[in-house]
C-alpha cells in the first residue's frame, strides 16, 4: 500500500508540476524581467528565403500563394521556395501556373517527407533569414517584416510569431483553440524571461547559418529540432506576438489525434538529436525541456500509474473510493464526448476532458509507434485526414 501511495501521488505532483506548476514559475520569471526592446522599425530588412514544404495541397496552395503576393516585403530582397513531396493531385500545376514573383517551384517526383524537402529547400535558398511557413497557414501582410525586423539584434538567431486558430466547422475546435491559447501565453513568457523552445511551424524564422540538416531516416518533429539549434548556438528564440499567422483547426479530435500520434512518435524518435542539451550544465534550457517537453510528454504515463494505484488504494482507504470513482466519471465523458461527436452532436463543456484525454492518448499511441518502428518519415494531410471523416 505504502508503493501504490507513493505512485499515486508522485505521479499526480508531476502531471501538476508540467500543467500548473511551471507555467506559474514561468510567469514569475518573466515579470521579474525588464520588457524587452521593441526592434527598431526602419532597420535594413534583410534577404530572405520562406521555405514550404507541400503535398497534396491543393485545395489550399492558390489561396496561400495569393496570401503570399499581398506580403509587404521589397521584391528584390523576397523569394519562395516551394517543394513538392510527389504530389499525386493538381499541386504541380498549381505552382507551375503561378504568377507569383520571385517564386521558385520544385516538383520533386519521389516522396520523401517534409523533413527531406526541408533540406533541399534550404539548401538551395539564397536568402539570410529563413522563413518556415506551411500550406495552411495565412499571414497578415506585416507578419513576415515583423519577425525579420528582430534580426537587427545580433543576439537574437530566431523568431516565432503568433498563431491564430479558427475553429472553422469543426464540431470541437473550441477544445483545441483553449488548449493553443495556453501554450500560446506560455511561449510568451518563456520568450520574456529567457528564449522559447521549438515553434510554431507555419510561421517562423531562423539565421540561415543556424540551419542544420535534420536527419531523413527516421520521423522527426522538424519545427522543434530547427529553433532548438538557436539556443544550442548561444543566441535566443524571441516571440512576437503582432507576427499573426491564421490556421484553420483540425476539423474533429479524431483528426486531432491522429495528428497527435505521429508527433508523438515523432517527439519521442527525435530525443537523441537534443539529449546534450537535457544535461543540468544548459542550465534554463535543460530546466526548461526537462518541464514543458519532457516531462509534458510522460504525462499518459504518469496518468495510467496514478489510475491503477487509486484503484488498489480504493480497496483499503475511503478516500480513495471517491477519487477512483471521479476517474471512472471522466472516462465515461471521454466515452460519451466520442460517441458524441461521431453522431456530430455538439456537448459543451464535456468536450474539455474528452479532447484533453484523447490527446493524451495519442501521445501514448505515439509511444508505442515510435517504439514498434511504425512511424513513417511520410504522413497523410490534415485535411485528407478530415475529409475522410467527412465521407464516413
Amino acid at each position: 500500500m505504502t508503493a501504490a501511495y507513493l505512485i499515486f501521488y508522485i505521479s499526480l505532483a508531476a502531471i501538476a508540476y508540467t500543467y500548473c506548476c511551471y507555467p506559474a514559475i514561468m510567469a514569475l520569471l518573466a515579470w521579474t524581467r525588464h520588457p524587452a526592446a521593441a526592434p527598431p522599425r526602419h532597420a535594413a530588412l534583410p534577404k530572405i528565403s520562406v521555405v514550404i514544404s507541400v503535398y497534396n495541397e491543393e485545395s489550399v496552395l492558390q489561396a496561400k500563394l495569393e496570401n503570399l503576393s499581398r506580403i509587404a516585403y521589397p521584391d528584390e530582397s523576397i523569394e519562395f521556395l516551394v517543394g513538392s513531396d510527389g504530389s499525386s493531385d493538381g499541386t504541380c500545376e498549381i505552382l507551375a501556373t503561378s504568377s507569383l514573383k520571385n517564386l521558385r517551384a520544385f516538383p520533386f517526383a519521389e516522396r520523401r517527407g517534409k523533413v527531406s524537402v526541408v533540406n533541399d529547400l534550404v539548401a538551395q535558398a539564397k536568402g539570410e533569414v529563413i522563413v518556415f511557413s506551411d500550406a495552411n497557414t495565412l499571414y497578415n501582410e506585416q507578419t513576415i517584416s515583423r519577425l525579420v525586423s528582430h534580426f537587427a539584434d545580433p543576439g537574437v538567431g530566431g523568431v516565432c510569431g503568433e498563431l491564430l486558430l479558427n475553429a472553422g466547422h469543426g464540431m470541437t475546435g473550441g477544445e483545441e483553440i483553449s488548449y493553443w491559447k495556453y501554450e500560446t501565453l506560455l511561449k510568451r513568457w518563456e520568450s520574456s524571461y529567457r528564449t522559447i523552445l521549438g515553434a510554431t511551424g507555419g510561421v517562423y524564422a531562423i539565421r540561415r547559418e543556424l540551419f542544420k540538416s535534420l536527419p531523413t531516416y527516421k520521423p522527426v518533429v522538424d519545427d522543434f529540432l530547427i529553433p532548438l539549434e538557436v539556443p544550442r548556438r548561444g543566441l535566443r528564440m524571441v516571440y512576437e506576438p503582432t507576427a499573426l499567422a491564421f490556421e484553420e483547426t483540425a476539423g474533429s479530435v479524431r483528426a486531432e489525434f491522429n495528428r497527435r500520434v505521429r508527433i508523438g512518435a515523432q517527439n519521442f524518435s527525435g530525443i537523441p538529436d537534443f539529449f546534450d542539451l537535457l544535461s543540468p550544465r544548459r542550465g534554463y534550457i535543460a530546466f526548461a525541456l526537462w518541464s514543458h517537453k519532457l516531462l509534458r510528454w510522460c504525462v499518459p504515463f504518469l496518468a495510467v500509474l496514478a489510475f491503477a494505484a487509486s484503484g488498489v488504494l480504493a480497496c483499503v482507504d475511503r478516500t480513495f473510493v471517491m477519487v477512483f470513482g471521479a476517474e471512472l466519471a471522466v472516462l465515461m465523458i471521454v466515452l460519451i464526448g466520442g460517441i458524441a461527436e461521431r453522431a456530430r452532436l455538439r456537448i459543451g463543456l464535456l468536450a474539455l476532458p474528452y479532447y484533453g484525454v484523447a490527446m493524451n492518448v495519442a501521445l501514448l499511441v505515439g509511444f508505442f509507434r515510435f517504439i514498434s518502428g511504425r512511424q513513417a518519415t511520410t504522413w497523410t494531410t490534415e485535411r485528407e485526414a478530415w475529409a475522410k471523416e467527412k465521407n464516413k
